[in-house]
């Protein structure tokens, strides 16, 4: 009996092991399988740089021939006859070719006046910069030296559901200033059912201010009937004089009647409650998921995803990412393209509190301190700059319909050879020139460069132009600089509008197109190349004032790694000094795969932005 026993117990322990090992296998069959959709990571050349010329500067000029013509057709031109070949031999003052014109005295007279408009604003923005200029910054009185006891932080409330829309309306998404908000707790994941609840309150939200907007019309209407009847009904009573005070006293005084008209004034919009705490999501909003993909919505509206720390509605805020989403309605997919919302404010925080202690006496000056004054200033001559680019450009094209309106006729400019012809239809579509007359010269470009970077230039240096018109670039060479500075007006470089700036010439050789009065850029290097690693900032987040980015480790595996960023470049990258190399693959750190110890796959760019 004893050994039977033992038996016995001998095979229920290999039974119990089986089945553990039977359900540990199980569980992780399930758990690994379920997990097992790769995240794709991205070459870090595609999404970063490792350098960058933080000290090149950008000027601009108009363009000049020495001893070379060529000929450009504008699309209110029509040749008529063509009288010369290619490698044929002129003398300036022959005909070259005939064209007609559809181009109007009427056109060229409202391009002068959009001269005269621009120059006019010109001197509205130099007249407010003085105003500027002027302004006398408010002085805030230090803090007594006796400390105060801290205050605890107010933080608001919890997000505790996956995301929250903001409930007003006018924010309904149609464009980046009118952007939804829609705050994501730190653990959501940016999948498809945050896109569809985001653009049916887009669609919500659209649909009511579309109907507002046709009540006040409507309303407005029967604004204007009720004033007509009004003056016939003047009449009528003046014509019945004789009637009794008995009768007229049955009729209701004035502020009966304005009370009667201002409550049929009020609209269902009237009943919409104010926005409350941002941080207390409704259980209505929480639930606005839509199922149905067929449900008619907006094909494309602009939203702000935020994260704060901690997930508190008063917390500052870690991630504030914009996008112009898209909704492709064949294949009932989402696609995005990031947009900078640096710049807009969150409508949804509650106005700050006002502390009702006695405060120091301000001089409020201005109104405004000095930092937000300079910054103003700063803003405004750079609008200035942009004007005097702009009258520039205008006044060139006005030259040039002045030379077309004139005559219809081309004449040879110098003595030389036609080195090309085109015929009209291949000169327009490709924006090159209908007939080239070359006597051995070239193009010049009339720049100019700030007091700051003048005496790195030299003659002879290489610069790059680009042809606005075309977008064809350029190799020029830089063949004289002034000793004296710029005095014309509207003349100056795309750097420091304060600097002073001094002319320098570029010189192009004859094989550029390149048309005569036509502006082009002039890029050139006053310094070398600043050497760092660089990152696109959509590829980083933020973890309790930490940064980190998502990459693919030694193993394979999807790595979270935490990163030390530095500067900020053009509000589009960051600087990052330790935790990441231009050799590591790096992933879009939001999606439904994201997590640490994923396996990871290459992936395309064009993939990513179809998402």
């Amino acid at each position: 009996m004893k050994p039977k026993r033992k038996i016995k117990k001998l095979l229920i322990s290999l039974i119990c092991l089986i089945l553990v090992a039977g359900i540990g296998f199980g569980a992780w069959y399930f758990f690994g399988h379920k997990s097992s959709d790769p995240v794709f990571v991205y070459d870090f050349n595609y999404i970063g740089m490792t350098e960058y010329w933080g000290d090149s500067q950008e000027s601009y000029g108009p363009v000049s021939t020495s001893n070379i013509q060529t000929v450009y057709l504008s699309d209110t031109q029509t040749v008529t006859e063509i009288l010369v070949g290619p490698g044929d031999t002129v003398q300036k003052g022959d005909l070259l070719m005939t064209f007609d014109t559809t181009l109007s005295d009427l056109q060229l007279e409202r391009k002068r006046l959009d001269v005269e408009k621009l120059k006019l604003q010109l001197e509205d923005a130099k007249d407010y910069l003085q105003e500027i200029n002027s302004m006398r910054p408010m002085v805030i009185p230090e803090p007594s030296d006796e400390p105060d006891e801290p205050e605890e932080m107010n933080l608001g409330s919890a997000l505790t559901s996956p995301y929250q829309i903001s409930n007003q309306t006018a924010f309904d998404g149609s464009s980046p200033e009118l952007a939804l908000i829609c705050w994501l707790n730190d653990t959501t994941l940016l999948e498809p059912v945050v896109f569809d609840a985001v653009r049916a309150k887009a669609e919500e939200y659209q649909s009511k201010n579309e109907e507002t907007h046709k009540t006040a019309a409507s309303s407005l209407e029967e604004s204007s009937a009720t004033e007509e009847s009004s003056v016939t009904e003047e009449s009528s009573i003046t014509e019945e004089s004789s009637v009794t005070e008995e009768s007229s006293a049955g009729i209701p005084d004035d502020s009966t009647l304005i009370e009667e008209e201002s409550s049929s004034l009020i609209t269902e919009d009237s009943s919409i409650p104010d926005m409350e705490d941002s941080s207390t999501p409704s259980d209505e909003e929480s639930s606005i998921i839509p199922t149905d993909p067929l449900v008619p919505a907006v094909e494309q509206f602009y939203v702000i995803f935020k994260v704060t720390e901690g997930n508190m509605s008063l917390a500052p805020v870690t991630t504030w990412q914009g996008m112009l989403v898209h909704y492709e309605t064949d294949t009932q997919s989402y696609r995005f393209q990031f947009f900078d919302a640096s710049g807009i404010s969150d409508p949804t925080l509650p106005p700050l509190d006002t502390p009702q202690e006695e405060l120091p006496e301000i001089d409020f000056g201005s109104g405004y301190t000095a930092a937000q004054i300079a910054e103003m200033r700063s803003q405004q001559e750079k609008a200035i700059q942009d004007l005097e680019f702009n009258i520039k450009m205008a006044e060139a094209d006005y030259q040039i319909m002045q030379t077309e309106i004139s005559d219809g006729n081309v004449y040879a400019e110098i003595d030389g050879t036609v080195v090309s012809l085109l015929s009209p239809e291949e000169a327009q579509m490709n924006m090159l020139p209908l007939m080239k007359v070359s006597g051995g010269g070239g193009f010049y470009v009339e720049c100019s460069v700030s007091e700051l970077q003048k005496d790195d230039l030299l003659i002879g240096q290489e610069v790059t132009v680009n042809n606005w018109d075309t977008g064809m670039v350029y190799t020029g060479t830089i063949n004289s600089l002034s000793d004296y500075p710029v005095t014309d007006e509207y003349y100056s470089g795309m750097g420091n509008p304060n600097s002073s700036y001094y002319p320098f010439t570029v010189f192009i050789d004859e094989s550029a197109d390149l048309q005569a009065g036509s502006y082009v850029s002039v890029m050139y290097d006053t310094g070398s190349a600043e050497n760092g690693i660089y990152l696109e900032n959509p590829f980083i987040r933020t973890e309790q004032g930490k940064s980190f980015v998502y990459v693919r480790g030694e193993d394979g595996l999807l790595e979270k790694r935490f990163v030390t960023t530095g500067k900020s470049l053009w509000g589009s990258y960051t600087e990052i000094c330790s935790g990441l190399s231009a050799t590591d693959y790096i992933a879009f750190p939001y999606g439904k795969t994201i997590r640490a110890g994923a396996p990871t796959q290459e992936g395309d760019m064009n993939d990513l932005y179809n998402y």
